[in-house]
């Protein structure tokens, strides 16, 4: 039976406020709260209420025994470390804006001054690289962004978070993890040059395919000299697979550069996820599986498990309906145990700003039953839990 409790969340031992009675332990807990009637959802319940005549008698109205009190007082305890993660989002949205208006001008200034638009690149790529590297409990949140007049500065900064959790994954060195992370934020700066008409055209005609596929050279004549090999590499090769079917040379294997064949993953994910007509968006997990089961040939199979593997089964951004049976979305991946991340819980009761945010690795009761596809929720949960036009993650430390 589902159930919805009409009372403060931490007044009741439970996880969630509304959730599918599962076992007798919950039965004597909702007993010892005494209320004198609970309301249950018909539509999502195995089974009706029973007949009154051979339900058990209630217990007094009175206080809750010493088992529910233990959980609830536990409860209060873990409402504090709820704050913290509500607020370690706040501030990842608040960092991630401020990085996209920096990247917004950077770009700009890229075309004008190179050379001093590189040095200010370098020292946002070494900060976020301090960021992996340096705090152990440095955490990959999804944050929640609608700016989609803002979408080629964010898929900058997207590659960019998104081959610094990859190469956080393969244990590069720091001065090979900068790199990586310089490349991935310039790759697409060549595209500046062309005609957006033409960047979003996905049936292009021959003249400009060949336009588009120009874009790495023309990264280059901004940006090569004032950037490493490496660096370089990537703005040249991210469109390069391994099974030679890229561009713009055809290369294959160990003759695309590895920093490049990294972006190229983070680069389609991202694509997948945020493309230009938002009807045509893929939830992260099918993004994985469609780079997995139909484009592996595409990209270095170890890079492409470890990806996947960094994400975790239930990368954030992913919708899915716990054994509660509430709705919630994976806001971060919990690093060694992935089938246990954070979420963010659909409550109709609660306004949005005091959300649930729990970590499914302090429960041992709550597990995720199903992965769900947003298109097939209703409207409203779907924008309370994810208010965003773009899937976006960002990285913040433990402590500020």
């Amino acid at each position: 039976m589902f159930v919805s409790l009409d009372m403060p969340w931490l007044d009741h031992p439970f996880l969630v406020n509304s959730f599918r009675i599962s076992s007798e332990k919950q039965l004597r807990a909702l007993r010892e709260l005494g209320l004198p009637r609970i309301a249950y959802d018909p539509a999502r319940s195995a089974v009706g209420p029973r007949e009154s005549a051979g339900a058990p008698p209630a217990p007094p109205a009175s206080a809750p025994g010493p088992d529910s009190g233990t959980l609830i007082e536990a409860k209060r305890r873990g409402a504090t470390r709820m704050v913290e993660r509500r607020e370690l989002i706040r501030s990842c949205e608040k960092a991630y804006g401020e990085c996209v208006d920096s990247t917004r001008n950077l770009i700009a200034d890229l075309l004008r001054e190179p050379a001093a638009a590189t040095a200010l690149a370098g020292a946002m790529v070494g900060e976020l690289t301090s960021t992996f590297l340096e705090d152990a409990g440095a955490t990959v949140m999804l944050v929640a962004s609608r700016k989609r007049d803002d979408a080629t500065h964010q898929h900058a900064l997207n590659v960019m978070i998104l081959t610094m959790i990859l190469a956080k994954g393969l244990g590069l060195k720091r001065e090979v993890f900068e790199a990586a992370g310089m490349g991935a934020l310039l790759h697409d700066i060549g595209a500046k040059r062309i005609n957006p008409i033409v960047l979003r055209t996905k049936e292009r005609s021959r003249p400009e395919e060949s336009l588009y596929r120009m874009h790495g050279e023309y990264g280059l004549q901004i940006v090569g000299k004032h950037v490493s090999a490496p660096v370089c590499a990537i703005i040249r090769e991210h469109h390069e697979c391994v099974d030679g079917s890229g561009f713009p040379a055809g290369r294959k294997g160990p003759d695309i550069n590895p920093l490049a064949r990294m972006v190229a993953i983070a680069n389609r994910y991202d694509n997948l996820c945020n493309p230009h007509s938002l009807a045509e968006a893929l939830t992260p997990a099918e993004a994985l599986s469609q780079m997995y089961a139909r484009e592996s040939a595409h990209f270095d199979p170890f890079m492409l498990s470890t990806f996947i593997k960094e994400l975790g089964i239930y990368p954030p951004g992913s919708f899915v309906r716990l054994s509660t049976g509430s709705i919630a979305i994976v806001v971060a991946v919990t690093r060694g145990n992935t089938l246990k991340p954070t979420v963010l819980v659909y409550e109709p009761g609660v306004p949005r700003r005091d959300a649930l945010v729990l970590s499914l690795a302090d429960s041992d009761e709550v597990t995720i039953d199903a992965v769900l596809k947003p298109r097939a929720l209703q409207r409203e949960i779907v924008d309370y839990l994810n208010p965003r036009m773009n899937l976006a993650y960002f990285a913040q430390r433990a402590h500020g």
